[in-house]
């Protein structure tokens, strides 16, 4: 008796699995934001506007912490502090630091790779170093990567919400940079974040590293 349904053949079988497993994993469509909470989630205070430089974002500047990562603070709990140091004078290890509008970065990267919403992308981040904040984007990702490295989380989250940003603002690769890129004297975003910053503007460019 013929049979009407062969088995197939257990090598081609294996070619085709072992073809499935290489094939790339269809990419994120770039133009959806990745999950981001909101600054009414977390409880942010009002901005104070009129400490704080209206903008147009072109070019985007990631940065670290510059303290070890917190895992036992929620990411609101975070941001809560942030934006109470942020809007109070006080110092940064010896340099005072006035009052500012708000946080210093439009996002917040945490430990687990959520991301939080911090200032408005309309107006200019600040920063205790003496470089030109306009028209770029504020990052901080969670860590002292001088003295830690990034988790998979983290870097997955950050390549994720960088990408969309570029699309949305237009940015190139090339307009991707770290805060030491701009200032002499900060290791920030640190070594271990600072080595994945190529691989980043190859991922916004949409090539391999």
């Amino acid at each position: 008796m013929t049979d009407r349904h062969p088995r197939p053949c257990p090598a081609l079988v294996a070619l085709v699995y072992l073809a499935l497993l290489a094939a790339p994993a269809p990419a994120a469509d770039r133009s959806t934001p990745p999950p981001v909470i909101p600054r009414a989630a977390w409880g942010a205070q009002p901005a104070k506007t009129a400490l704080m430089q209206q903008h147009m974002p072109r070019e985007i500047v990631i940065h670290h912490t510059g303290e070890k990562r917190r895992p036992q603070l929620t990411l609101q709990e975070k941001l809560r502090k942030l934006q109470k140091f942020s809007q109070n004078p006080g110092q940064v290890g010896r340099t005072p630091k006035p009052p500012w509008g708000d946080l210093p970065y439009h996002f917040y990267v945490d430990a687990d790779g959520r991301i939080g919403e911090g200032r408005s992308l309309a107006f200019a981040g600040d920063s205790n170093t003496r470089y030109d904040t306009a028209n770029r984007i504020q990052i901080a990702v969670e860590g002292h990567f001088d003295q830690e490295q990034p988790t998979p989380a983290q870097l997955a989250a950050l390549d994720r919400l960088v990408a969309w940003l570029a699309v949305r603002y237009r940015v190139p690769a090339a307009k991707i940079s770290g805060h030491s890129d701009h200032v002499a004297g900060t290791d920030c975003p640190g070594r271990g974040l600072k080595a994945h910053l190529p691989a980043l503007r190859a991922h916004v460019a949409g090539r391999r590293p």
